[in-house]
């Protein structure tokens, strides 16, 4: 299958540690895949790999067909424009405002834009989830789910049709969850491809098309939810009545595969 990014035989190791180990993936556009696994399974690493923020020791990253690590500047500059990365602790430039944490993505990957319409198009981000006020402030004077949603803003004030979510939801009170989660819903009914590197149940029951499983640096199942939620593979199963276990209740299928597999006994 061919997909909007394609990981090609992908090895990345950090300092010691083999954190990645011949990865050969495909996601396609406008599907949404999640890809789960214990922690320091290698998920963060695979979506940073996958974005082209980290390059690989050996292997591929293919975007529209393309190896993004041999790019000129301005196939950089139109795959930059197209996507977005929602980075696990926010990850916002400390030094600067949050007006001009959101207007250095649109700076960058649309030069042509005037400054009035860079501001216009800030404002109007921020007014949607009520930060419009906090817009002079640096992230030190946001709470930790407010520079979480200032992180997800920044990662779609381009309009990308490809983003990239790491954990979007994890250490933040409900209030903001629930404003995250409908950013991401809308996102998805809007036809963007999402790649999302998440442990919450109830945003993983609403988003996936599609599973990864990862262990150790290493896929061990992939492909569409309905498909990979059947497995027989012990191993997947562990790691999915592990986070998926906590929304049977959204799911009779799920619910059955969980007491002991679709035919109702043990596997």
């Amino acid at each position: 299958m061919h997909g909007i990014i394609e990981m090609v035989d992908v090895e990345v190791t950090l300092g010691t540690y083999q954190a990645l180990r011949g990865i050969t993936l495909s996601f396609p556009a406008g599907k949404s895949t999640v890809i789960m696994g214990q922690s320091g399974c290698g998920k963060s690493t695979l979506l940073k790999v996958a974005a082209g923020l980290t390059p690989p020791d050996t292997g591929k990253i293919l975007f529209q067909g393309h190896d993004i690590h041999h790019l000129s500047e301005r196939g950089l500059r139109a795959m930059r424009r197209t996507n977005g990365f929602v980075f696990q602790d926010g990850a916002l430039w400390e030094n600067k405002t949050l007006f001009e944490n959101l207007a250095l993505p649109l700076e960058f990957a649309q030069p042509e834009l005037g400054v009035a319409d860079v501001r216009r198009r800030v404002a109007r981000s921020l007014e949607k989830v009520g930060l419009e006020e906090s817009m002079n402030d640096r992230p030190a004077a946001l709470s930790g789910g407010e520079k979480k949603i200032a992180s997800f803003l920044r990662a779609l004030i381009t309009e990308p049709t490809l983003v990239f979510l790491d954990e979007p939801t994890l250490s933040i009170d409900h209030e903001m969850s629930e404003k995250i989660n409908q950013m991401i819903r809308d996102l998805k009914a809007r036809g963007a491809t999402i790649i999302a590197v998440t442990h919450d149940p109830v945003l993983t029951a609403t988003l996936a098309d599609r599973l990864v499983i990862m262990d150790a640096g290493h896929v061990l199942e992939s492909g569409e939810f309905d498909e990979v939620k059947m497995t027989r593979n012990p191993r997947v199963r562990s790691i999915l009545a592990q986070v998926l276990g906590e929304i049977a209740a959204y799911d009779t299928d799920l619910l059955t595969l969980l007491d002991g597999g679709p035919d109702g006994g043990p596997n």
